[in-house]
């Protein structure tokens, strides 16, 4: 590579991750925050509804339903629509859906709305990684992907500050306060969706923000990319062993991100020695390192065979952590761990999401990062309703710990020497 074209590389990189990345983590964070707001408002809707705490989790229930039933339509509508188009219809419905929240007069009525709105969501990710694959080189992926993760990953943080304050407004025009906040959290993502279509470029030829010579050294590096892949059809996605094993990763990590933010609370109030306000700041600083080191993990990892790796590397040190948590007599010890859990799941998960694109590309790439998807839903759905069946920290911590074991042993079993970005194919790992 001539001095050059190296400067127009970064150029077109930089402008690339500057006009494409703010909207897609704004998104992403509108998508997490959406997918809250019902445990934000189960307690004063649960009191004004007369609905109780079975009913409430339920509802809850319902999204992971309309979730996984329709992750693998909306791939095959984002292929027939083209990924910004998807992004930009899934975002505005699931605004409109979240908002309409706000009359829920019934059980019923919350039950149905949870389902359309977990159909809505279900293919958000994945979309916005397919739609980076198609403006991204391979070298370069990495650092938006993590990006996305960490940007995601700081909702549950800010999104309880920001709840709390949305429900003390008072009661103006007969809205109450848990009305409120569906109605104020469900505003950004139909703002954002109706700039998606402007914001976002169609392919690359689309982008005027781009100069000629890096326009067309960013089509030549992408057309480079697709000679050395083979694409493969919606189904090879679905066959793809190599795929199902990064799922059963993705599983393992949704099933701990679902868990911390149920237990770790728990866990700090079993003990005496932490007040409430020294736990949230152990947390606020856990999820804020978690948020560095997803992009960390994007700077530092675009080699898949290092990212396969670092994937059961990471997900062994999770469940080493975990175990160790379990074992503990000392709660505060057992909380600090379960805290250095939480800084470092962020970074397993945008490994888990860097990782696809070397799996699979094309349509086979539709099907399976809604695959992913799916299982990192079906992850969290498995810690609701772990937290019923076991009421004990350390045996939640245990059962957590052996799944992470299990998803680091799948990690290791993919083939990777055929996860080297040029060579990788749709069937990588058969």
């Amino acid at each position: 590579m001539t001095y050059k074209d190296s400067v127009i590389e970064q150029s077109t990189v930089q402008k690339l991750l500057w006009n494409l990345l703010p909207l897609l983590c704004l998104l992403a964070m509108a998508n997490v925050l959406d997918r809250l707001d019902l445990s934000y408002a189960a307690p004063a809707m649960g009191s004004s509804l007369h609905l109780t705490s079975d009913q409430l989790r339920t509802a809850n229930n319902c999204f992971y339903v309309g979730y996984l039933v329709a992750g693998l339509p909306a791939a095959g509508g984002m292929l027939v629509f083209g990924a910004r188009r998807w992004i930009c219809g899934i975002v505005i419905a699931w605004g409109v859906i979240a908002m309409a929240h706000a009359v829920v007069w019934s059980e019923g009525s919350l039950y149905a709305l949870r389902i359309l709105l977990g159909m809505a969501e279900a293919n958000l990710m994945p979309a916005m990684v397919f739609y980076l694959t198609e403006w991204m080189p391979p070298r370069h992926r990495s650092l938006p992907i993590a990006a996305i993760v960490a940007a995601a990953s700081l909702v549950p943080l800010l999104g309880e500050q920001a709840s709390n304050l949305i429900l003390l407004l008072p009661q103006w025009f007969g809205i109450t306060d848990w009305r409120w906040l569906f109605l104020v959290e469900g505003v950004p993502a139909v703002w954002l969706g109706l700039h998606v279509l402007d914001a976002l470029p169609q392919n690359p030829p689309e982008a005027s923000w781009l100069p000629h010579p890096e326009r067309h050294w960013l089509i030549t590096q992408l057309r480079q990319d697709e000679r050395h892949r083979s694409p493969g059809g919606f189904f090879d996605g679905l066959r793809s062993m190599a795929n199902w094993r990064l799922a059963g990763a993705r599983l393992a990590i949704g099933a701990v991100i679902g868990s911390l933010g149920m237990w770790v609370p728990l866990a700090m109030q079993q003990t005496g020695y932490l007040a409430p306000g020294v736990g949230a700041v152990i947390m606020g600083a856990a999820a804020m390192l978690g948020a560095v080191g997803a992009v960390v993990t994007g700077l530092r990892w675009n080699n898949g065979r290092w990212l396969r790796r670092s994937l059961a590397i990471g997900l062994a040190l999770i469940g080493l952590a975990l175990a160790i948590a379990a074992m503990l007599s000392n709660a505060t010890a057992g909380v600090l761990l379960l805290a250095a859990v939480a800084a470092l799941v962020p970074a397993i998960a945008a490994l888990t999401w860097i990782l696809a694109p070397y799996l699979l590309a094309g349509a086979a790439a539709a099907a399976g990062f809604a695959v992913l998807s799916m299982a990192g839903t079906l992850g969290d759905f498995c810690a609701s309703e772990l937290d019923v069946v076991r009421h004990d920290v350390s045996t939640r911590c245990l059962i957590l710990a052996l799944v992470c074991f299990a998803a680091a042993l799948l990690a290791l079993g993919m083939d990777g020497r055929r996860m080297a970005g040029t060579a990788a194919s749709a069937t990588a790992g058969e």
